[in-house]
């Protein structure tokens, strides 16, 4: 089953951005990457078990004003998605807001074009559709805050010293950012 078109937010090279839906949640792996030790030992999950259920609940919470959620779709595996990406407190009067995303490391872990294709495509929609000053966010990966400031010129803005509890060890999460007008977009 392809992706319905009509629901592709942006279109890039590599990957589509669509909006999510609750086939999303039945027909992807998306509840099974929360559930699934070793693709979560880098993020902050498998906490606590994730259901169906718990999946529609948090579709449900992001149509917000202040969230933007989108599914990556590997343009040459149209069948579902293979991650999220998302601008999160999006805060329109001090023009700001939180970037994530998780992807399914087990289809994309041999191409990183589909990570940095859907980030850049979240950065420039937030700078020059939503008129953002600043987007950030924060890892305690050090591959992946060094990739950041790599790719897009984010800056290291500081390390929260022991601030999440992961992998019987307490980490710290190293806080980055890019500025409108400093970011810089690959070439594809």
């Amino acid at each position: 089953m392809s992706i319905d078109r009509r629901l592709v937010f942006y279109e890039g090279k590599y990957v589509y951005l669509k909006v999510l839906t609750v086939e999303d949640i039945v027909e992807s792996d998306w509840v099974g990457w929360f559930n699934d030790e070793s693709m979560s030992h880098s993020n902050q999950h498998h906490y606590y078990p994730n259901t169906f259920e718990d999946q529609h609940k948090f579709l449900a919470s992001c149509i917000s004003s202040s969230k933007i959620q989108l599914g990556i779709v590997d343009r040459s595996n149209e069948e579902k998605i293979c991650g999220v990406v998302s601008l999160d407190h999006i805060d329109l009067i001090h023009r700001h807001a939180e970037i994530a995303g998780i992807q399914a490391t087990k289809v994309t872990k041999s191409k990183p074009e589909l990570f940095i294709e859907s980030w850049s495509l979240m950065l420039r929609h937030g700078f020059e559709q939503l008129g953002l000053q600043k987007i950030y966010g924060g890892t305690f990966h050090p591959q992946v805050a060094g990739a950041l400031t790599r790719v897009f010129n984010f800056e290291i803005e500081g390390v929260r010293k022991r601030q999440v509890f992961k992998n019987n060890a307490y980490q710290d999460i190293t806080l980055v950012a890019v500025f409108a007008d400093t970011i810089q977009y690959p070439v594809f």
